[in-house]
């Protein structure tokens, strides 16, 4: 995707926003007990962190395992970002498809809230990522 830079910092502002309101609306679901809704919401968060930091690097994905991938490659592999956030991501995905497309899904409200403490922590970690902090160890 080619932009010019103010458009491209716009459009990284506003996935660290939606980011943030994916969590948000997470929450509200999982304190509803929306465990299904509360996954979904809980990996677009995440979906959206990530795919900020791959527009700062000048990257886009058609597909949700290219993005994860990217994270994989570019980021852990290299150690300028902690495994445990590939890992959030992978299992917040996992979370996502199983609420979404199994009849009875297997998840529990800990689950959910632990993965929502750990998505946090990923988003926290995307947006130090692209304010230029070029190692994430927290």
């Amino acid at each position: 995707m080619t932009l010019p830079d103010d458009d491209r910092q716009a459009l990284i502002r506003l996935r660290l926003a939606n980011a943030a309101t994916m969590l948000e609306d997470a929450r509200c679901l999982l304190e509803r007990g929306s465990l299904r809704s509360a996954a979904n919401r809980a990996y677009y968060s995440a979906f959206y962190a990530v795919s900020a930091l791959a527009l700062r690097e000048g990257k886009t994905f058609r597909t949700h395992t290219g993005l994860i991938s990217f994270l994989h490659s570019d980021f852990v592999a290299s150690g300028k970002l902690e495994s445990k956030y590939g890992r959030v991501v992978q299992e917040a995905f996992e979370d996502r498809s199983e609420a979404d497309y199994e009849d009875v899904p297997d998840l529990s409200r800990e689950q959910i809230a632990v993965r929502l403490g750990e998505v946090a922590d990923l988003v926290q970690a995307m947006r130090r990522i692209v304010a230029g902090h070029s190692r994430d160890s927290g």
